[in-house]
């Protein structure tokens, strides 16, 4: 295509430089070769960035096996993939990797090889994985690269020859084997066992090939797997477990179903390896009644919860407190986008998913607002104080005037500072515009001057990590996703807080395609997992 395109521009301008000799008019070519140009411009512009995004997407796993560490990748790779370096002290040696790209599941991945005190998991960059081996004493590492993949072997760990203990004959428990095994079709088995459904396929599944979805129907709890595939047992197959009222499972065009329904919230979770699902199932029920008294801790859970959600599931209690503003409410909409969406809806719901996720992770958290209710500017940060929290986070959403509206869209993210950028001025002063505070440019300035710089400083890292979550999450979908960026700006609702505080842009409702996005439940949960992430990031780099 881009030959195509140059040979003819190529043509166009010798027939325009032949013309201008012969005093022809070749103002019509001129025009011709403008399109022309800016066709293969764009063109090369669309690959550069489609290239970018395979390289920053690209980690699909990461599992140990034996004395190895194996990362699986969905694109080609080099050498210039991966970097080694040691850092070593009297008593700790670090082998440290650094390899190139993305792995959206780098925090709830766990990784343990007998041997090695410590393996690290973290996504150091949003293009750069880090993983480091630390151990008491030197370990001998190496690297294989082949296309796809990339194989870190612990040399210096011997495999032993363990002495199997014996065992009384009634000890021994039978080896779980599936009833019904279908060995034609992709899906090889289903079953349950114990407190688990166990899938087990004929061929390598990926993350992509499961699509989870949990909500509450009336009084019911409903956990649904879709697993890509056809299974031919799917008729006679029962699964039954301790306290689960009912697990039915049915066939879809191109999946099978499996739906769990319970009337108390059960604890559920799921790890897929190459083969084989595994469907993890307590029946302890959650408390999820709430409190009219006084605003609570998010005790409900969200109408539905993305499957790279479920999987972060987690009943680690974190002593850090996070309180979340969803701007305006009430009789103040916020920004207007086509058809009357409104701002503050947008603004309230990713909140409540917000909170739920978080609460899930085991933060403690708090609103401002749970209801569409306005609450004064001033006061929406007088309940972070009163909480003593680790972080302020207040969610928005923007917009531009109805003639920019086709032109400007994207996710950003803000902290408290003198705006020094004509665009963060202008968002800010949509934000503001429900404050009374009366206050002259320069006297802004110099107010917000005087905030506290170490605070203001950890708001900046906390904005960069939260925008790269988000971003990550939200392109995992839509690949067209705008990164306007982290900026500084005065807004007057992070002004009192006294923890590190942002505000996010979930992106523009005045936008006809983004707008449509930001009222659709499913990418509101993407956009809430990714704050979520971010969160976490924060929290592991500044605990």
């Amino acid at each position: 295509m881009e030959k195509d395109e140059q040979s003819k521009i190529d043509a166009l301008e010798k027939i325009i430089a032949a013309g201008e000799k012969l005093g022809k008019n070749v103002t019509p070519d001129k025009k011709k070769l403008e399109i022309l140009s800016k066709r293969l411009e764009n063109s090369t512009k669309e690959e550069t960035t489609s290239s970018s995004n395979n390289k920053l997407f690209s980690i699909n796993s990461v599992y140990t096996t034996n004395n190895t560490i194996v990362i699986d990748y969905n694109v080609d790779i080099d050498s210039n993939y991966i970097k080694f370096f040691e850092l070593n002290q009297s008593n700790l040696f670090r082998d440290v990797y650094d390899v190139t790209g993305y792995f959206k599941d780098a925090i709830p991945t766990k990784l343990k090889i007998n041997g090695v005190d410590k393996i690290t998991l973290g996504q150091f960059k949003s293009d750069v994985l880090r993983i480091v081996l630390s151990n008491n004493k030197n370990l001998s590492t190496s690297y294989k690269i082949s296309k796809r993949q990339i194989i870190i072997s612990i040399d210096s760990l011997e495999k032993k020859q363990v002495e199997t203990p014996k065992i009384k004959e009634e000890e021994i428990k039978p080896k779980f084997e599936p009833v019904n095994v279908d060995t034609q079709n992709s899906i090889r088995s289903i079953d349950s066992n114990d407190n688990k459904i166990i899938v087990k396929f004929n061929k390598n599944y990926s993350k992509k090939d499961i699509n989870q979805i949990s909500n509450k129907n009336g009084n019911k709890y409903e956990y649904t797997f879709d697993v890509a595939g056809k299974y031919k047992y799917t008729a006679p197959t029962k699964l039954s477990i301790d306290n689960i009222d009912r697990i039915i499972v049915t066939d879809n065009k191109d999946s099978v179903r499996i739906k769990i329904s319970n009337d108390t919230n059960p604890k559920i979770t799921y790890s897929l390896s190459s083969r084989e699902l595994s469907i993890d199932i307590s029946a302890k029920a959650t408390d999820n009644k709430s409190n009219d008294k006084k605003e609570p801790e998010i005790n409900t859970i969200p109408e539905a919860l993305p499957a790279v959600v479920a999987k972060q599931v987690t009943s680690i209690k974190r002593n850090k407190t996070i309180v979340l503003d969803a701007g305006h409410g009430g009789d103040d909409v916020g920004a207007v986008g086509p058809n009357k969406r409104y701002e503050k809806v947008i603004n309230l719901n990713v909140t409540k998913y917000l909170a739920a996720i978080l609460k899930q992770r085991g933060y403690t958290v708090y609103l401002t607002r749970s209801k569409d209710v306005f609450i004064k500017v001033v006061e929406r940060t007088v309940l972070a104080n009163e909480k003593n929290a680790d972080l302020f986070m207040s969610i928005h959403t923007n917009a531009v005037p109805k003639e920019k509206a086709n032109e400007v869209d994207g996710i950003e993210t803000f902290f408290l500072s003198p705006a020094r950028e004509e665009r963060a001025k202008r968002v800010a002063a949509l934000e503001n515009k429900s404050d009374i505070r009366e206050m002259s440019s320069s006297s802004k300035d110099v107010f917000l001057e005087s905030l506290n710089r170490p605070r203001i400083t950890a708001s900046h890292k906390f904005a960069i990590d939260v925008q790269a979550g988000i971003l990550q999450s939200a392109r995992s979908k839509y690949k067209d996703i705008q990164d306007s960026g982290v900026r500084e700006g005065p807004f007057w609702v992070l002004v009192g807080a006294q923890m590190p505080s942002i505000l996010v842009e979930l992106g523009y409702i005045s936008h006809p395609v983004e707008g449509k996005r930001l009222y659709d439940k499913n990418y509101q949960q993407l956009l809430a997992n990714g704050i979520a992430n971010g969160v976490d990031s924060y929290f592991s780099k500044n605990p």
